[in-house]
């Protein structure tokens, strides 16, 4: 426990025992400069920062002494403004490399007057806020992490249907609004008999029969369309800027895909997968809503017609 002091102190004891307590108790580095920015003061922390026993052994010295070269030019050009200016530079976020880690730096700057209130320098406040900054990294990056899981279907690694829908939207919305006699198209899929390799063989290979259906997808799509696995057994592609002519010809190269590459269930067991498919092409002024039973129409259109199926 601290003791108590005297609770009567002269002025002049009271500006020397502040003076004291900044620089050797204060947790941000303090540090004054002259107007080639070498050091005229500093606090135990700045010099504690920098490895430095002693705050008076850094008099002299410059960030060039202590910092890489372009931490140290940067920090140089703020102090070159303070000084023509006048004016302080509040929280500068500044990146340092110390012992391959980087740290993180939050620092305001302002002008150093003498009596006369003439600038003879510049001084500074700086904290570290290295911690705070990996916090809200670690923040970020779990933020994204959970985004995607949202988002993305955990058994094929295709995005989900909510996803599917916040898209669907989009592109409804986005074509309404255009001028030309562009439009975009998508593809309803089911996989066939499904049901039967789950029962015949467990829930696990009919996981695998979902993977190879979302490859087959991905390999047969273009760099800006997007696949979706929507339901247990079923998929939808978006294919933005495609009319029907062109989405049938994915539609093909995609059930091509499915049923050229027999499935391994067992060590002596295949089984050849095959998918239904169901083409609608946008119609401006139609909602999603419609555009999906559309192509749920043509999907169910194939299925009853035997499976293995497009129709558009």
């Amino acid at each position: 426990m601290a003791k108590k002091g005297k609770s009567h102190i002269d002025q002049e004891q009271i500006e020397k025992l502040v003076l004291n307590t900044i620089k050797y108790h204060c947790a941000d580095t303090i540090y004054f400069k002259d107007m080639d920015s070498k050091f005229l003061w500093n606090s135990q922390q700045h010099a504690d920062q920098l490895g430095v026993k002693n705050p008076q052994d850094m008099l002299g010295k410059d960030d060039y002494d202590y910092f890489p070269a372009e931490f140290a030019d940067k920090a140089m050009e703020v102090e070159k403004k303070i000084i023509e200016t006048g004016e302080p530079m509040l929280n500068i976020e500044e990146e340092w490399e110390k012992d391959d880690e980087t740290r993180y730096l939050l620092a305001s700057k302002y002008p150093f007057y003498n009596e006369q209130n003439e600038i003879i320098g510049t001084w500074g406040i700086t904290r570290d806020i290295t911690e705070m900054r990996n916090l809200e990294k670690e923040l970020e990056r779990s933020y994204k992490k959970v985004q995607r899981l949202a988002r993305v279907d955990d058994v094929t690694g295709l995005y989900n249907r909510r996803y599917f829908y916040e898209n669907l939207e989009r592109e409804c919305n986005l074509y309404d609004r255009r001028d030309d006699n562009t439009t975009f198209s998508i593809i309803a899929i089911d996989a066939d008999n499904l049901k039967y390799i789950n029962d015949q063989y467990g829930q696990p290979k009919g996981d695998d029969v979902l993977r190879h259906i979302a490859s087959s997808m991905l390999n047969a799509i273009r760099i800006s369309d997007i696949c979706f696995r929507t339901g247990g057994d079923e998929f939808m592609v978006l294919l933005p800027d495609c009319d029907k002519t062109a989405a049938v010809a994915v539609a093909k190269e995609i059930s091509k895909n499915v049923s050229e590459q027999a499935i391994p269930m067992t060590d002596s067991q295949y089984e050849t997968i095959t998918i239904s498919c169901g083409v609608a092409t946008y119609v401006k002024g139609t909602d999603l809503s419609e555009i999906i039973s559309t192509a749920d129409r043509k999907l169910y259109k194939s299925k009853r017609n035997g499976k293995n199926q497009l129709s558009y």
